[in-house]
């Protein structure tokens, strides 16, 4: 028999041979041998872990949707209060409401008939959310006053290794997922002002909106207060304050674009009705009664937060148009008072910062019971008040810091990937980067398996942020299913599309109003800084363009036997459902005459 002949029978013969039923490690001298797939079935759906921190807005709806977007998917949910809500759970102040309609500040998915008001108070937020964890069943993965302590990639176990503290106990833990999805907020960290003295010297209370108490409601009765800072917090502090207290030194740095709403088919709260508008007994019966007038009252409301394009670009018809709406108004709110107008009309163009819809704020600041300070810095506290600039002391029994908080789109903890790179620190102000370089707002490279629900730059132009939360839970589940369902280790976005896409948001920013001369939480400081919060587009356009990942931006990590084989994941061929399923799970793809959508049809079998 000839040498060819030979080989031939030999390799007929390891074809013909039975496949071992135990995996082996691959080893260098049978890497000649011809590859054959493990005996076992195809599996989309092998057993995943993940692990979310927080359990705000974005958290509750990332825990609710991504488990039901992949399947097989075990996971834990760690929140540091104790109570669900993020914001609306931390900040507690008296008259503490959402500036954004009750009916499309919501879950798209699970919408609330029974709102109370227009504009919602904080608390019935929380508890829309409470009521959220408990009919989806997340409640059994959450684990309150539980804070995560650092998060740390293993490239021995492909895991992320995470460290928790149990703030009930005092227990510190281990805990390891395949992936790690933070949704920790941006609003949670409270920033005081840098004033000499004033937790030093001062000896009455300071405290921050988000630090509020019941008892400090009580406390503040018939004293006087002093509200440093006029943003929304500050605003509604000083406005729901106002007849409770003796008087209030207000100190204010910067301006603000005052309105009463923010589009003009909205309702505009009043002094008399802060959420705008009492739902009765019998529009809520109708809200649950009529689905599609629900559903058209819904779309009636949310279309104000989309198609508003020209008035983002700097010197442009539309905002110059905008400017003079506010303008009117403001004027209306000061009765022609010119003096008050200049005082409080602001020279940056609206959208640089988020504008602040407010009812009886300008009426307050104008009476006599309020000292308004916008002419002269706060230089030092002394014991019993504080002193400005122009070297007169005011006399303070509590002072409100509603100065906002800290860059919290820099993570809280230690967070390491590949190569001991500590997120915490390259994406910190004094560090490399000096600001958070992310990926579509939503991973960043060399972070395998890593994602943020609303991270840097996440927030598109339009529609709300529990809409905005939704559309990254359903991204990053897509992510996950194609590392679960193919048989890889690991993903994470290359630098260089990291890069690019950085740059586009640089591009994108360089002709709007958000680079004029203002400083807020938009963006990391004044004047063309770095814009933070914003998408480079509009919500339709983020949502368009995150529709499905760009696979080609992605590294993939494979396992053992991908390596050698890309398609090891294959298995022998056959799928489990195959085996064992019925009728129903076989023909899934035959649908009820009628109910077939041809846009959808065969994109996902397990509808």
């Amino acid at each position: 028999m000839s040498n060819a002949m030979q080989r031939l029978s030999q390799v007929q013969e390891q074809l013909t041979r039975p496949v071992a039923t135990s995996e082996k490690t691959t080893t260098p001298e049978d890497t000649t041998k011809p590859w054959k797939p493990r005996q076992r079935p195809f599996d989309p759906a092998p057993s995943v872990k993940a692990i979310f921190v927080g359990a705000g807005i974005a958290g509750v709806a990332a825990s609710v949707l991504i488990p039901r977007k992949v399947t097989n998917l075990s996971y834990v949910v760690y929140e540091r209060q104790e109570a669900v809500g993020g914001t609306w759970a931390q900040n507690r102040y008296p008259g503490v409401r959402c500036d954004i309609p009750s009916h499309s500040y919501q879950l798209t998915f699970a919408p609330n008939h029974r709102w109370s008001e227009y504009y919602s108070p904080g608390p019935e937020i929380q508890r829309y959310y409470e009521d959220i964890v408990e009919q989806y069943g997340v409640k059994r993965h959450l684990r309150l006053k539980h804070d995560v302590l650092s998060a740390v990639w293993s490239e021995n176990i492909h895991r992320w290794v995470v460290k928790v503290k149990n703030l009930a106990t005092g227990d510190i833990f281990t805990d390891t997922a395949h992936f790690f999805i933070t949704a920790v907020g941006r609003l949670n960290v409270p920033k005081f002002p840098n004033i000499p003295g004033l937790h030093t010297v001062y000896k009455g209370p300071v405290v921050h909106p988000a630090q509020w108490t019941e008892e400090l409601t009580s406390a503040v009765e018939g004293k006087r207060v002093a509200i440093i800072g006029n943003g929304a917090s500050g605003q509604q502090l000083l406005v729901n304050l106002f007849d409770k207290v003796a008087h209030i030194d207000h100190y204010v740095r910067s301006r603000q674009w005052i309105v009463s709403s923010f589009a003009p088919s909205l309702l505009s709260a009043r002094r008399d009705v802060l959420g705008a508008h009492i739902f009765t007994e019998e529009e809520k019966r109708k809200f649950e009664g009529d689905p599609k007038a629900y559903l058209e009252f819904r779309r009636l409301l949310e279309k104000n937060f989309h198609g508003r394009f020209g008035g983002s670009v700097s010197g442009s018809e539309e905002n110059d148009k905008i400017r003079q709406a506010y303008e009117d108004a403001l004027w209306e709110k000061v009765d022609g008072d010119k003096a008050w107008f200049d005082r409080l009309v602001p020279a940056f163009a609206p959208g640089c910062k988020r504008p602040t819809p407010s009812a009886g704020y300008v009426e307050a600041i104008r009476s006599e019971k309020v000292d308004y300070v916008d002419d002269a810095r706060v230089t030092h506290a002394t014991a019993d008040g504080l002193v400005s600039a122009d070297g007169r002391e005011r006399k303070i029994d509590i002072i409100i810091t509603a100065t906002g908080f800290k860059n919290g789109f820099r993570p809280l903890f230690p967070t390491i990937g590949k190569d001991g790179l500590d997120l915490s620190k390259h994406w910190a102000e004094d560090g490399p980067l000096g600001y958070p370089q992310t990926y579509f707002g939503l991973m960043a490279p060399n972070f395998p398996n890593y994602f943020g629900v609303i991270q840097a730059n996440s927030n598109g132009a339009g529609g709300t942020y529990p809409l905005q939360a939704e559309i990254s839970a359903t991204y990053i589940a897509k992510v996950i299913r194609k590392v679960q369902r193919e048989g890889y280790l690991a993903t994470y976005p290359s630098q260089a599309a990291t890069d690019e896409f950085n740059e586009i948001i640089t591009g994108y920013f360089d002709d709007k109003v958000i680079g004029d001369d203002c400083d807020g939480w938009w963006k990391s400081g004044p004047g063309k800084s770095r814009p933070l919060v914003m998408w480079p587009g509009t919500g339709h356009h983020r949502f368009d363009i995150v529709r499905d990942p760009r696979w080609e931006d992605f590294v993939f990590e494979r396992t053992e036997e991908g390596r050698r084989n890309r398609f090891e994941y294959f298995g022998n061929g056959w799928t489990e459902r195959e085996k064992n399923g019925d009728e129903k799970v076989l023909t899934q793809y035959l649908k009820e005459t009628g109910t077939v959508d041809l846009a959808t049809l065969h994109e996902n079998w397990n509808d």
